[in-house]
């Protein structure tokens, strides 16, 4: 009789309980419906905003050390959202190729939307399988909060030509916002999106923003990085991740990216190039993608000529890093170690010629694991070799002993 009861009553107590819930629902809805109705300009699929495309709007381009990429007669792309001249197209072309992905470059700009998003086509629809979509031809927005640059979300690849939603439900304030754009793709095309009442315009906040090289003072001119595959951001999860990318958003300050996968082989033109781009700092991490031979044969041309265009401006001559698959490869850690000390032999040369801005900077550290660029663990790779998120955090803050 007892059991008989207890079922009765909590029979009873779930009808007066769905009952509630009913009701609850119910004015859930209505408050919805009334929400929906008073912000109806709200955006909650990227399909309902509103697309403007950067170039029509003059939005400001970061991270372009060239302003003579574009090609108006190129089928293809027309380069504006590139890294190499247009006059390098019929030049070594596995370095023209990289040319074309985007890494380092990003769109300033500043709206009221209480949503973004994204709307591209990569210029390859590249991938790789050490490293993320995101990171490989993804965006990623960062909004200026309390001064500082705040990580905002991400718009990840859905397809050749690609849609998708990057943050939503703001409050509607205006701010100030960064576009990263692919590290290892380049864009075809770009669109933001916005919530279609809302207004996105030139920012109003001068941070990170182009200096004009004709006025700025010389500490305010970018920071350019030549390098390899790590330095363009391989395996960065997401585009804002790189080193040079976060060094920029630490320090307030542009970046060039001119990173090149396997590739950054102290070319001749690009020694010229580079000495062309005025800038506040030179760093060249470029070895691990040179042999011993190229660093004997290449090295003198491209210091000096830098060295000569800007003898007041920092050349930082960064040494292999100690990887962590360098760690049982016994070779290859004795290969890496004379490089470096055939490229810091030409530093101390160039220092005695009168070149004091000409500076080393020692990455391996081998002996001393506590002072490993990345980190005394092992862990900042996705491979022993290309680093993760972390290992470029840890990078960024060994570079900016040097940089700020």
């Amino acid at each position: 009789m007892n059991f008989v009861k207890a079922v009765l009553c909590v029979g009873l107590f779930l009808c007066s309980a769905s009952g509630v819930w009913a009701q609850k629902i119910s004015k859930l809805k209505q408050h919805d419906t009334v929400i929906n109705s008073a912000v109806g300009s709200w955006a909650l699929k990227s399909s309902q905003l509103k697309y403007y495309d950067p170039r029509n709007l003059n939005l400001p381009v970061i991270g372009r050390g060239f302003a003579d990429c574009v090609r108006p007669n190129d089928t293809v792309s027309d380069g504006f959202y590139t890294r190499l001249p247009a006059d390098m197209q019929n030049g070594r072309e596995a370095l023209w190729d990289l040319g074309q992905n985007s890494a380092g470059i990003a769109i300033r700009f500043r709206t009221n939307s209480r949503a973004i998003g994204a709307q591209w086509e990569p210029l390859n629809n590249f991938g790789m399988s050490h490293m993320t979509p995101t990171g490989v031809k993804g965006l990623d927005l960062y909004a200026l909060i309390d001064g500082e640059w705040q990580f905002a979300g991400i718009a990840q690849p859905n397809g050749k030509k690609s849609r998708n939603m990057i943050v939503k439900k703001m409050d509607g304030q205006t701010r100030e916002y960064l576009l990263y754009l692919p590290l290892y793709d380049g864009i075809k095309s770009l669109k933001i999106g916005v919530d279609s009442s809302a207004v996105i315009e030139m920012p109003q906040v001068n941070d990170l923003l182009p200096a004009d090289p004709a006025t700025a003072a010389k500490e305010d001119l970018p920071i350019v990085f030549y390098g390899t595959s790590i330095t363009q951001g391989g395996c960065a999860t997401r585009p804002g991740m790189a080193f040079p990318a976060i060094i920029e958003r630490k320090l307030h300050k542009e970046t060039i990216n001119l990173g090149f996968s396997g590739n950054g082989r102290l070319d001749r033109i690009m020694a010229d190039k580079i000495a062309s781009i005025p800038a506040s700092a030179y760093v060249i991490d470029c070895i691990a993608n040179c042999t011993y031979d190229i660093v004997k044969d290449s090295t003198d041309y491209f210091i000096r000529t830098l060295a000569q265009a800007h003898p007041d401006t920092p050349i930082y001559m960064v040494s292999n890093y100690f990887l962590p698959a360098m760690y049982l490869d016994n070779q290859w850690k004795a290969d890496a170690m004379k490089e470096n000390e055939l490229w810091r032999g030409f530093c101390e040369k160039f220092r005695k010629e009168g070149y004091k801005n000409v500076i080393y900077i020692d990455a391996f550290i081998a002996p001393d694991k506590k002072k490993s660029p990345i980190g005394p663990d092992y862990e900042a790779c996705v491979d022993g070799i290309h680093f993760t998120d972390m290992g470029f955090a840890r990078v960024a803050e060994f570079f900016m002993k040097w940089l700020k």
